[in-house]
């Protein structure tokens, strides 16, 4: 989807919102108030804003159940959340700075050495693939839900009585926070108040960790249900796909070989694509099946690129084969330097694959096409371990990686789908990187974050002995929260520049 389609979407989204929510007032005042009061919603113009203190009883129940020992070990982990925090700072800053001065120009498919990472805004349909929003949104849900609820947890065990939660959507940013007695909060001493405040940051932490520590033991995990990096398994083929059709690829094959390189991974599955192209495999044949297939005419020279042509240009189902000389460069005399053989049937009659021009029984037989192009043959097999009749496609590798996807995850029951793991591992992936993002962006000082808070607590903590005065120390907060509040505004304007604006001019 068009950047500026998504854009406009969104706001007729939010524009259809706010007049119903003016009509509703003015027509039926009472029943939509209590509705609203009810529900804890309200709208506003480009805004959506949720409230709820539902959960304030479950938390009071978490805070206070358990042992000396289990607060023990909830303290101390909300101690380490504090100096992870403070490490998170410089880091933060420095992301934001790199984006700021950075030409924009760097090239993803260039070496990540010395490259720097930046700061990016994801946007489904934008930047991310449309299809995926259901992740997005999970995704956004649960990073959210759990910084704030670590918020709310380490309240609770600082005896911070929590009021309620609440998300709000500005126009396509999301922002959620978990409402505190600020007078309870206030009076805590400054580690304890921080324990509060960084929890949420703490949370993310852990939680990237954990989606981390998944992803890392994904195929033991999975072990029980799936059989991981044995062969690959076909979950999709696009309605474009060159390999679609009875004679193709099916949804479920498990792929084993690829013009005899075995396929075990996703990534061998790749390498062995990218091998058909580089490493032109050459094929044994028998002499007999060469000399009553032979549909060779007058060796000539392709028009436009040179290559050798010894076959009728206006039949696709046949190619001209080179007859590979031997390790002692002997030809063998019995067969012609250049034959025309159909392609599909000389496949079928390889009985095994040649470099060097030997071959235990037959001729080795090279094929002669173009360097964009590539024979593959595709060994498959049915969920059942049952072989199946190999695949045979000539054309572009890069269209098989475009329309075929591929999964590692061989199920181990006929009820399972292999699509079910990656779909795991991708909202996995989504979390890490949302939870490390959103940790981050809340360590630093910036109006509206955590990092606000924090500083102002660092702030009128160390400095009480030096600046008597708390408006002075407020000024202080104030000057360093619009500093970094600043650096935010403008490494978020270059990127929206960058992904959006300059693409629409």
């Amino acid at each position: 989807m068009d950047p500026l389609v998504f854009l406009i979407v969104l706001a007729l989204i939010y524009g259809v919102l706010y007049f119903f929510d003016r009509f509703f007032k003015s027509c039926m005042h009472y029943p939509y108030d209590a509705f609203l009061k009810n529900t804890g919603l309200s709208v506003n113009f480009m805004s959506l804003h949720w409230h709820t203190s539902a959960f304030n009883r479950t938390l009071l129940r978490w805070g206070s159940a358990g042992n000396s020992c289990t607060r023990r070990v909830l303290l101390t982990s909300f101690n380490i959340g504090v100096l992870v925090t403070f490490s998170l700072l410089p880091i933060g800053l420095i992301l934001l700075i790199t984006t700021i001065f950075s030409n924009g120009e760097q090239d993803s498919s260039s070496s990540p050495v010395g490259v720097p990472v930046q700061l990016e805004i994801l946007l489904p349909g934008v930047n991310l693939p449309l299809e995926e929003i259901g992740y997005y949104i999970t995704t956004l849900v649960l990073c959210l839900v759990v910084h704030e609820m670590g918020h709310a947890l380490a309240a609770v065990m600082e005896d911070v009585p929590v009021t309620g939660f609440g998300i709000k959507f500005i126009y396509c940013l999301p922002f959620a926070y978990t409402e505190l007695s600020h007078d309870h909060l206030n009076s805590l001493r400054w580690f304890r108040k921080l324990r509060v405040l960084c929890a949420g940051i703490w949370h993310n932490v852990v939680f990237a960790g954990v989606c981390y520590l998944l992803i890392s033991t994904v195929g033991i995990t999975m072990s029980p249900l799936y059989a991981y990096n044995q062969h690959v398994v076909v979950t999709e083929l696009t309605r474009k796909s060159p390999l679609r059709g009875e004679r193709g690829l099916q949804v479920d094959n498990q792929i084993t070989q690829v013009n005899g390189c075995p396929v075990n991974s996703e990534e061998s599955w790749m390498a062995c694509l990218q091998s058909s192209l580089k490493l032109k495999p050459g094929y044994c044949v028998s002499a007999d099946f060469v000399q009553l297939n032979d549909e060779s005419s007058a060796i000539s020279h392709h028009s436009i690129d040179g290559q050798l042509q010894c076959c009728d240009e206006l039949n696709p189902n046949v190619s001209c084969f080179e007859v590979v000389e031997d390790a002692n460069g002997d030809v063998p005399v019995e067969l012609p330097q250049h034959v025309c053989l159909n392609v599909r049937r000389t496949l079928e009659e390889v009985t095994e694959h040649c470099s060097s021009g030997v071959c235990n029984e037959g001729f080795c037989l090279r094929p002669l096409i173009r360097n964009t192009t590539a024979i593959m043959t595709f060994k498959r097999q049915n969920s059942l371990g049952e072989k199946l009749s190999p695949v045979i496609y000539v054309g572009y590798p890069w269209d098989v990686t475009r329309t075929v996807d591929v999964s590692a995850f061989v199920p181990r029951y006929s009820f399972l789908k292999a699509a079910w793991p990656d779909a795991w591992l991708l909202l996995l992936k989504y979390n890490v990187v949302f939870s490390i993002g959103l940790a981050l962006i809340n360590a630093i000082p910036c109006f509206g974050f955590d990092g606000a808070h924090i500083t102002s607590t660092v702030i009128h903590s160390f400095l009480v002995g030096r600046v008597d005065q708390h408006a002075k120390r407020d000024l202080i907060s104030v000057i360093i929260t619009s500093v970094g509040s600043l650096l935010f505004g403008l490494a978020l304007l270059k990127v929206a520049w960058l992904s959006f604006l300059r693409p629409l001019l």
